[in-house]
């Protein structure tokens, strides 16, 4: 935390900016998430000094569930069961600084550095669902050493390096102070902007994937999207009407189209 305080008190002109980049809301477990995650068994992982939260299920090939920013790892338990019942086991977790895992600071990278060393821990995964910006913490494990058969991304951003630039739109900040934002995120996350933009994230895009977007998506815009399948050969893109960023999650259709495209061909 005192390296992201120093960072801050470089440019207080930028702090706002920073924070809603980097300090996600932690969001509580329904009771039902409760419920649901004391079916599996729990276990904690050091990543970067900080303690990981991930839950396993199930035996047969491995699906990794990669939640969004704000969110935690049952917010995808959805699948869980329908994956269980095409004869997978399931592993997912908490990114740093949301819900039960260890951190107040958090990014894209340092959820896609989780996945990696979720990966290192337990053995390849067969492949992964993301949703929102864990689809780019994805996408950017998948270009740094991540291997999958398969791959699944909901409403994600093709690119940090455009979040990075559109959060300081949003926040107003002139082109110098956006300028010296994209320096401070580099610096925060510990890698070039360049490297988390879309361009250089089709590196590890050599498997079949499946994107998923809603038309009606009013957090992260269809064409995001749209350039992610223009940019990945082997992709569909499916395009579904009234579910929004986040009941895509728990559509029954939906779901069952997302299985369907990982079942493994006997």
């Amino acid at each position: 935390m005192s390296t992201f305080q120093n960072l801050l008190s470089n440019d207080p002109a930028l702090e706002a900016a920073c924070r809603a980049f980097a300090v996600p809301d932690r969001v509580p477990a329904t009771a039902q998430e409760v419920a649901f995650l004391a079916t599996a068994t729990c276990s904690r992982l050091k990543v970067d000094a900080e303690h990981i939260v991930y839950w396993t299920l199930g035996k047969g090939p491995s699906v990794l569930l990669v939640h969004g920013w704000c969110s935690r790892g049952s917010h995808l338990m959805g699948f869980v069961e329908p994956l269980l019942a095409a004869g997978f086991s399931v592993v997912l977790f908490d990114a740093p600084a949301h819900g039960d895992s260890e951190g107040v600071v958090s990014s894209m990278i340092h959820a896609g550095r989780t996945v990696l060393a979720l990966a290192q821990a337990l053995g390849d995964f067969h492949s992964l669902i993301s949703h929102s910006g864990g689809s780019t913490a994805a996408l950017w494990a998948l270009a740094n050493g991540l291997s999958v058969e398969k791959s699944v991304h909901l409403c994600g951003p093709s690119s940090m390096k455009q979040v990075v630039i559109g959060s300081a739109h949003a926040h107003g900040l002139d082109r110098n102070e956006t300028q010296s934002f994209q320096r401070w995120a580099e610096a925060f996350t510990r890698v070039s902007l360049d490297s988390a933009d879309l361009p250089a994230l089709t590196a590890g895009l050599c498997h079949q994937g499946l994107i998923v977007h809603d038309a009606g998506d009013r957090v992260v815009s269809l064409a995001q999207s749209q350039a992610l399948q223009s940019a990945w050969s082997h992709s569909t893109l499916v395009i579904t009407e009234g579910l929004g960023h986040r009941r895509i999650l728990s559509d029954p259709q939906a779901i069952t189209t997302i299985v369907g495209f990982l079942e493994i061909e006997r």
